[in-house]
């Protein structure tokens, strides 16, 4: 059935115009390229089926030296895919987690950072890969846990803005906390709620906020578990007089996740080092039993102002 789907798609893909470009893209025949280009044919040619371009296919297909041929003769490295959302061919790459493919394009000048993409319907056309709504590249390749893909574009993000941007810089910082604190997690919860984070002095400020976003935003973007609304949390909080996340004891723990629908509860501190870091200190609490069944320390960067 597979193999029937599968040809289903190809015969569908390369009707129309410009079949012959997306084939020769599709097989990776470089010789069949070369002889199409000089004979005057539109490296940025897009099909009538789904609006791709040849060089979306050949991303698709893990074709190298069909891709590099394509980008030499002039095709656009960051063409958005026309059909569905904004997909590039750097999207596509990272979503067949194509290191190699991922490189060539980036070498090439594509953008590391593009707008997030819809899916672009392209990654249906292989069974078994499918494209999230609305990710940049690099929030695929977390998805994915795809250490070695992320590692590059955040370099390269890196390297052509001279600044790490947005989400990319989040993933940095609060990234391998979120990793380690659910590594040591081996249980079957599905919801996850973010308490808060509250300085050990007990002083109020609104850096606990700002850090309890940061963490929500980078456990959503992992998509492995569903993460309560902030909103949510605090009104539960509010109710419960809970103003500080320090305060959460075991039996509170086991209160406020029951009223959040929520399996586990991130608890977190704050200590303020010189040179505006913070230093958290975060255990991941099991809602049935109040328990913490994980705990990391990790640092950030305050570069916010309050």
């Amino acid at each position: 059935m597979k193999n029937l789907l599968g040809l289903l798609s190809v015969i569908v893909l390369f009707s129309g115009c410009g079949a012959s470009l997306e084939k020769a893209a599709y097989k990776g025949d470089v010789v069949r390229l070369q002889a199409l280009l000089a004979g005057g044919a539109d490296p940025d040619s897009r099909n009538s089926y789904n609006k791709q371009t040849p060089l979306h296919v050949a991303a698709l297909y893990s074709q190298h030296d069909a891709a590099r041929l394509l980008i030499e003769k002039g095709a656009d490295v960051n063409a958005n895919h026309l059909g569905n959302g904004k997909c590039t061919p750097l999207h596509i790459a990272v979503t067949n987690g194509d290191s190699a493919m991922a490189r060539l394009l980036l070498e090439k000048g594509a953008d590391p950072d593009p707008a997030a993409a819809g899916d672009c319907g392209l990654a249906r056309q292989r069974v078994g890969i499918g494209v999230q709504p609305a990710y940049t590249p690099l929030e695929l390749a977390q998805k994915r846990g795809n250490e070695s893909l992320v590692s590059m574009l955040r370099s390269a993000i890196s390297r052509r803005y001279g600044v790490v941007p947005g989400s990319a810089r989040n993933a940095d910082e609060y990234g391998p906390i979120v990793t380690s604190l659910l590594k040591a997690y081996s249980g079957g919860g599905k919801t996850i709620a973010v308490a808060g984070f509250s300085y050990a002095d007990g002083r109020a400020s609104a850096d606990g906020d700002i850090v309890s976003e940061r963490f929500s935003t980078e456990l959503i973007n992992r998509g492995t578990l569903r993460v309560v609304e902030r909103k949510e949390i605090e009104k539960i909080l509010g109710e419960l007089k809970l103003h500080n996340a320090g305060g959460i004891s075991p039996e509170s723990a086991k209160k406020v996740g029951r009223l959040l629908g929520a399996d586990l509860l991130v608890i977190g501190g704050m200590v303020e080092l010189p040179g505006k870091v913070l230093e958290l200190n975060i255990r991941l609490a099991s809602v049935e039993s109040g328990e913490a069944v994980s705990a990391v320390t990790g640092r950030v960067q305050k570069d916010w102002v309050n």
